[in-house]
């Protein structure tokens, strides 16, 4: 039998492994005084004892920033370790450092809490009926904590310890939303300094209930260097909670007294009242030490609605100077309210309408929105992309429409879901200056083209490529068809009177006459007030003249080029007449003249 300082403590080293069955050889299941998961330790490595590990010296390190983007910068504690003994394998560390570094794929704050609704989402196999998301107050010093509980099959010991490693994940890539193993500790580190983990779950006639804590705090003011994780188990099969012992009573005792110091909680009994929210199964995360911006504020705000959580500097953006109707009623929409409001952005996140799950929010369920019910003349378009065998039969269906706000309100662009989870929201895929395209809204899901890591973004691959391609020309087409049914109106074309010094004549295809014809037939020409058209927020197509040839020939520096033929064109059109010039002619021709 191996000596005490051989065994493997309670005391987890996040390893890294991209494959949950790659572990290593000879760890088994956790058991009372069984070593600990193979998840986490091996049991051939001579490892130091709880107590050594935590009572590592700290380092003269920086004053503590609570900003996330600057806590990353601190001096780091390396310590040279003995080498392995001989017939036992060297396994890769992870420094602290690393969970901040890991943290940073997540830019938004959203984006990482999506990720622990993404986790509770995906429990609704295993029974899960609701997550709740809610801010708690720290009793220590009176803090904001941000919590998140749902009723799903919970963890066990084992599950637990690889939740908190690095790249095992037990899910599903094709019937869950998470896959990489990682999510659960970029998105808990993005948002605070700390997370503590309670679970309970029933595994082959066994309940146990488990408690981990992953504190940033702990490992830099303790100047480890290597990612400890104290953790405690109970079996609660019996009629009281018994610990479960891996090593020795006093390694569990200090890696309570290591929680408890770290920790909200300041006694075992405090600790084990958090099961109470849970029920026989579940998981509870509290992430506690929330990260600040740049001016020490909370990045999170929970006081500018008791029903919401808001991202405060895009909140308070704009709040200070009063701002134009028509930007107060874009800032309304729910493509710009998904900035800054949890409430809006998680009525979004999920595609498919829950059956018997709910996201509640501060104490009040939220209500999908699919945008798709609110479109007019909604369309449905097929597109099937060119995939390789294994995807050779995906079809990806969009429904395409005028928002109902249209055309009042300039907002488009297409919703892409990938697996049920919503990745880029409003993508606009036509130019930000063009007419053509505003108000119309698409929705879609796209399962053929892989998200980034942070879930807010597609790979930039060849089919996401095709796929944007595709998108526009579906916008182009859905456009021309029906954007005269909502009243939008190009442009309309002015000739302009040269010999009586540039007076106006009557337009040709405008007002009620140009909803009469088809809309491929619509003239275009110059617009009768460019400043009418800014304010409207619309483009005018601005056709300008050779401005030198002009000047030389005593004529009007700028002179719109028109819709009017000289002599007789190829088609047979008499001279004077006015012909159909297209947008995409009129931009290359301008384009040219201003070359010249």
């Amino acid at each position: 039998m191996s000596s005490k300082n051989e065994k493997p403590q309670n005391v987890v080293e996040l390893t890294s492994s991209d494959d949950e069955d790659n572990v290593a050889a000879g760890a088994t299941r956790p058991q009372v005084n069984a070593p600990a998961s193979k998840a986490t330790t091996q049991q051939n490595v001579p490892r130091q004892s709880a107590a050594a590990i935590a009572s590592s010296p700290p380092v003269n390190e920086a004053p503590e920033s609570r900003s996330f983007w600057k806590a990353g910068t601190y001096a780091a504690n390396i310590t040279i370790k003995s080498t392995p003994v001989q017939g036992s394998l060297e396994h890769a560390r992870v420094h602290p450092k690393f969970l901040h570094s890991n943290a940073t794929s997540h830019k938004w704050a959203f984006g990482a809490i999506a990720e622990l609704l993404d986790n509770a989402v995906d429990e609704v196999q295993n029974g899960a009926t609701f997550v709740k998301v809610d801010r708690v107050n720290i009793m220590k010093d009176n803090s904001p904590a941000l919590v998140f509980i749902d009723d799903g099959g919970g963890m066990d010991p084992e599950s637990l310890r690889k939740c908190m490693s690095l790249g095992y994940s037990t899910k599903k890539a094709n019937k869950t939303i998470g896959q990489y193993g990682n999510g659960f500790k970029t998105s808990t580190m993005r948002l605070g300094a700390d997370v503590i983990v309670f679970s309970r779950a029933t595994h082959e006639s066994k309940s146990t209930q488990s408690i981990g804590l992953l504190s940033y705090t702990y490992l830099r003011k303790t100047g480890q260097d290597d990612v400890i994780v104290p953790m405690i188990d109970f079996d609660i099969s019996g009629h009281w909670a018994e610990p479960i012992i891996y090593s020795s009573q006093d390694d569990w005792s200090f890696n309570l007294k290591t929680i408890l110091e770290w920790s909200p909680f300041a006694s075992k009994s405090e600790l084990l009242q958090q099961f109470e929210d849970i029920g026989p199964h579940g998981t509870k995360v509290i992430i506690y030490n929330l990260w600040m911006n740049d001016e020490g504020v909370y990045e999170l705000s929970f006081d500018d609605d008791e029903e919401d959580i808001c991202l405060r500097d895009e909140a308070n953006s704009g709040s200070l100077k009063k701002l134009p109707k028509k930007v107060l009623e874009r800032q309304s929409h729910i493509s710009y309210r998904i900035r800054y409001s949890l409430r809006a952005y998680a009525s979004m996140l999920y595609l498919g309408k829950f059956d018997n799950f709910k996201i509640i929010l501060r104490g009040k369920p939220i209500q999908q929105f699919h945008i798709a019910d609110e479109l007019k003349f909604p369309k449905v378009i097929s597109y099937r992309p060119q995939v390789s065998a294994p995807l050779k039969d995906a079809t990806a269906e969009t429904t395409i429409g005028f928002i109902k706000e249209a055309p009042a309100l300039s907002v488009s662009g297409f919703n892409v879901y990938h697996k049920n989870r919503l990745i880029r929201p409003f993508w606009k895929v036509t130019g930000d200056g063009s007419l053509k395209g505003n108000g119309v809204v698409g929705v879609l899901e796209a399962n053929f083209i892989e998200p980034t890591h942070d879930k807010q973004d597609f790979e930039r691959s060849t089919l996401f490529v095709r796929l944007e391609s595709k998108l526009k020309q579906m916008t182009l087409e859905y456009w021309k068809a029906y954007y005269h049914l909502i009243g939008h109106q190009l442009p309309a074309s002015s000739t302009y009177n040269m010999e009586s010094g540039g007076s106006v004549l009557s337009p040709v295809g405008h007002g009620p006459d140009m909803q009469k014809q088809p809309a491929d037939q619509h003239k275009l020409g110059l617009a009768s007030n460019f400043q009418e058209d800014m304010h409207r927020d619309v483009p005018s197509v601005a056709l300008q003249g050779n401005v030198r040839h002009n000047l030389e020939n005593g004529k009007p520096a700028v002179q719109p080029i028109i819709g009017i033929a000289e002599g007789h064109d190829n088609d047979g059109t008499p001279e004077g007449h006015p012909v159909t010039i297209s947008a995409d002619q009129i931009c290359e021709e301008n384009i040219q003249l201003f070359i010249k």
